[in-house]
């Protein structure tokens, strides 16, 4: 057991990050000096920046980072990102697979008007409990948004961490969620995000198998590191962001 002084901090850290995820420039501003000395990629990567909601007064913000990512590299679907990883197709320069996670109601109003406007390809990772919830998108939506050519993925039933279920509950987790959203929207889902995403603390190795026992092809986590063809689509890294972040807090996730 840890002693009360280190659970103490523990726990004062995880209140200071929660009010800054609530004030997300503060946040930036905080992040920012430390991508003073890091730049954005110029060699040869595959990136997965992800984000969550996106209101309205964040939408500009969205669009700066996204014509950033485009001005160095191409933006790719997840299907090309994938067929990169597999060697299928080249890897030149920096690369981008935009995602986004959970399933606000900004992703209609919001995040598809400013993907469309950009020709930028997204892929959205549903929280199928959170569908119909106010806030939140309703199963129109979500079809609306396949209709239109974005990609779903699975992002749980409950977004509970994976790693705090048994065995036969974070099963249930996975393939429930896909088979709603196949059954909601008429379309197969074969790619997973995980909830928090932070290996071995978030989700466990029984996840990742029993993930591609499912009938899943990718298992995404919450890791930075850039991605290069041979790398395994069972542990895809995802840099996540703000759109609030000024460019150089955007560095200290996504960087060469």
């Amino acid at each position: 057991m840890q002693p009360p002084t280190t659970i103490r901090r523990r726990l004062n850290e995880l209140e200071v990050r929660r009010r800054l995820r609530e004030r997300p420039r503060v946040q930036g501003r905080i992040l920012a000096p430390a991508g003073m000395f890091r730049r954005l990629p110029k060699a040869p990567g595959l990136y997965f920046p992800f984000y969550h909601d996106v209101p309205r007064e964040y939408g500009r913000d969205l669009r700066r980072h996204l014509r950033t990512f485009r001005d160095i590299g191409a933006m790719v679907s997840w299907d090309d990102a994938l067929a990169i990883l597999a060697g299928r197709k080249p890897l030149t320069g920096p690369v981008f697979c935009v995602n986004f996670d959970d399933g606000h109601l900004s992703w209609r109003d919001v995040v598809a008007p400013i993907l469309f406007d950009l020709n930028v390809p997204a892929t959205f990772f549903v929280t199928t409990g959170l569908i119909g919830e106010a806030g939140n998108l309703t199963w129109s939506d979500v079809r609306e948004l396949s209709g239109a050519g974005f990609g779903l993925g699975s992002h749980t039933v409950t977004h509970h961490r994976l790693a705090d279920q048994d065995d036969m509950v974070a099963a249930r987790e996975l393939l429930d969620s896909k088979n709603e959203i196949e059954d909601q929207v008429g379309v197969a889902v074969r790619d997973f995000a995980a909830p928090y995403g932070n290996p071995a603390v978030d989700y466990l190795q029984r996840d990742v198998i029993a993930a591609r026992e499912a009938g899943y092809r990718s298992f995404a986590s919450t890791r930075r590191d850039a991605m290069h063809p041979g790398d395994s689509p069972m542990s895809i890294n995802r840099q996540g962001l703000h759109p609030a972040w000024p460019l150089w807090a955007v560095r200290t996730r996504v960087h060469g």
